[in-house]
């Protein structure tokens, strides 16, 4: 464990920010030299170091509240380094450099290029009609495209990956730095994060403990127990581990990660740790920071480490170590979750250093053979060999009765069998645990495996293969293993936040007509291909993941012969339910004022 440096409540956040400059990973930039990226404050929805599929979000996401064609700003004096486009990643995106400080900012994601910088604009036009037009990476001779902090430089978008948002990063020489870290981006919210639980396990617990955490006020929050009991005090001793779980909603209804988290022990701080800045070489190191098998991309919660853990995964840390304290000494312990503007969020706990009582009614969990682990009804088994595992613990496995699971199965899913929970003792992984369930008879094409994320409160898919006997399966978080049976059809309906996703007349389609048609499912999950009928006769579609939706285009030329077009959608999924017809019935009036001379004309 290493001494805290920083401390936001202690510090004045200028005298902070002067203590960070001082290691030399972030350039002395003058903060007023660094201004917002949009003509208007806009709330963020993704911060820095959250998690996503592969690596770390090495900057921020700031609304675009569903247009594309905002105005993006210079938010520094500097020259345009690098332009790139893609399909996937990053989309359309440049890099703007000052040579004097070191430090770049990139903008991803972008409709196009253009402002104060119109040759860039065209250079984009020609690589796209000359070039591949799947992408190009361009690096341009410095002081081409000089540019001044405040200049519009590009038009918010789309593309790549995500619903419409600027992604914005600033990279010194050595790696990413938070956008959060610059004054003029604080969102200056007043809000302290929100504390959701804290995880606690030991070298003498027979069972992790997790307790829910509730708000009592401003920044204070009480913990209570899986039974709903008051927890202000536990009997343990040995080696403990602190994972505090929660997010920071800043301006934005968005759960964002926090920037920054304490811990204390006996009032005195023992680990600090800021998301201000992340070396190039730790982008991919998730589990130096989270909890992966308990943390979540979709929807978003972090359980935060509250100690150190080596970079080297088979390696583990540890929060306190109560051997160092006399026995029967009680330990007072304060775990904290920060904003990038200092506020706080605490819980309390006291800690009395004794053996913790043994429970005599405990279950029997799992029988274990090396990495492989068996229920104690041997129906589930799950192998950990070709997972990276850290810690010296196990993997626990028990079976639960349906009154003994603390959430609800939705209607139209009834249980086939018992349920399995699936959680860990000093013990994680990372990759894939290899899993079956072995039901002794073949499951039906409406029987799927279902599993409970018990971290997010919401089912999630493991990849299950039907089996003779039962269903083979992938694990990687901790939760509820169940077979149900799928007797509820998916839905369709159009997306009413539809006007959320117009482009602004600089960037808007004049040609043809964008509607979205969403698709859900309760059960095993809805099928991408569907059935789509304009005016009786199939139509072409595409499906967009970042929206669960169907993406219709429809010419404005037709208007010309039709006032009004009737457009069906039937969907279907994978246990053979079928959706009744979605109708929508398009009015065409208003088209004509949209058509242009260069848009194709279909009758």
């Amino acid at each position: 464990m290493r001494p805290a440096k920083i401390c936001f409540y202690v510090i004045p956040l200028i005298f902070l920010q002067s203590l960070l400059l001082a290691d030399s990973k972030i350039h002395e930039i003058p903060h007023s030299e660094v201004g917002f990226p949009l003509p208007y404050y806009s709330p963020v929805s993704g911060t820095f170091a959250e998690i996503r599929n592969h690596n770390l979000h090495l900057g921020s996401d700031f609304k675009s509240y569903g247009l594309n064609g905002h105005n993006i700003l210079a938010t520094f004096d500097g020259y345009v380094e690098e332009i790139s486009y893609s399909k996937t990643g990053y989309g359309l995106s440049l890099n703007l450099y000052n040579p004097k400080y070191k430090i770049k900012s990139k903008y991803a994601h972008l409709h196009s290029f253009g402002g104060t910088l119109h040759e860039l604009e065209l250079l984009r036009r020609a690589l796209l009609l000359m070039g591949d037009p799947n992408g190009f990476q361009l690096k341009l001779p410095p002081g081409m495209f000089m540019t001044k902090k405040g200049n519009a430089i590009g038009k918010t978008g789309e593309t790549g990956s995500g619903p419409p948002h600027l992604h914005l990063e600033f990279r010194s020489e050595k790696g990413n730095i938070n956008p959060l870290y610059f004054s003029e981006l604080h969102q200056k919210d007043v809000t302290p994060p929100t504390i959701l639980s804290l995880f606690l396990e030991g070298d003498e617990l027979e069972k992790p403990l997790l307790l829910t955490a509730k708000e009592i006020g401003k920044g204070k929050f009480e913990l209570y127990t899986e039974s709903g009991e008051p927890f202000s005090k536990v009997q343990l001793t040995g080696k403990l581990r602190i994972r505090l779980s929660g997010y920071d909603k800043i301006r934005s209804r968005n759960k964002n990660n926090v920037y920054g988290m304490d811990l204390f022990v006996n009032g005195k701080m023992i680990f600090s740790r800021n998301f201000d800045f992340l070396p190039f070489e730790d982008k991919s190191q998730k589990h130096q920071f989270y909890d992966i098998n308990r943390s979540s991309l979709s929807p978003p919660v972090y359980f935060y480490h509250m100690y150190d853990k080596p970079k080297l995964f088979k390696e583990e840390g540890f929060s306190v170590d109560l051997n160092q304290f006399p026995k029967k000494e009680t330990v007072k312990i304060q775990a904290s979750l920060r904003d990038a503007t200092g506020n706080q969020s605490s819980v309390y706990f006291d800690i009395l250093n004794e053996e913790p009582k043994k429970d005599p009614n405990a279950k029997q969990v799992a029988k274990k053979t090396g990495n492989k682990i068996k229920s104690n009804d041997g129906v589930i088994g799950i192998d950990l060999t070709k997972a990276e595992i850290s810690g010296e613990g196990s993997l626990l496995v028990t079976e639960l009765s349906e009154k003994e699971i603390p959430f609800s199965i939705p209607k139209g899913l009834p249980l086939k069998g018992k349920i399995y929970h699936v959680e860990t003792k000093r013990l994680s992984w990372k990759g894939e645990a290899l899993g079956e369930m072995n039901l002794g008879y073949t499951p039906s094409v409406k029987d799927s495996l279902y599993f409970f994320d018990s971290s997010i409160g919401r089912f999630q898919s493991v990849q299950p293969k039907r089996k003779p006997s039962g269903f083979s399966f992938k694990l990687t978080k901790v939760g509820y293993l169940m077979v149900l049976a799928d007797e509820t059809p998916p839905t369709v309906f159009p997306m009413t936040s539809i006007a959320r996703f117009i482009e602004l007349p600089e960037v808007r389609n004049h040609c043809m007509e964008e509607k979205y048609y969403v698709l859900s499912d309760v059960g095993s999950g809805f099928r991408t291909n569907v059935e789509l009928l304009l005016d009786g006769q199939s139509y072409p579609y595409e499906y967009d993941p970042d929206r669960s939706a169907v993406k219709v285009l429809i010419p404005k030329s037709l208007q010309k012969e039709r006032p009004y077009l009737l457009l069906e959608v039937k969907a279907s999924d994978f246990a053979g339910n079928s959706s009744e017809p979605f109708l929508d019935l398009i009015s065409t009036n208003g088209w004509k004022e949209d058509l242009q001379a260069s848009c194709p004309v279909i009758e």
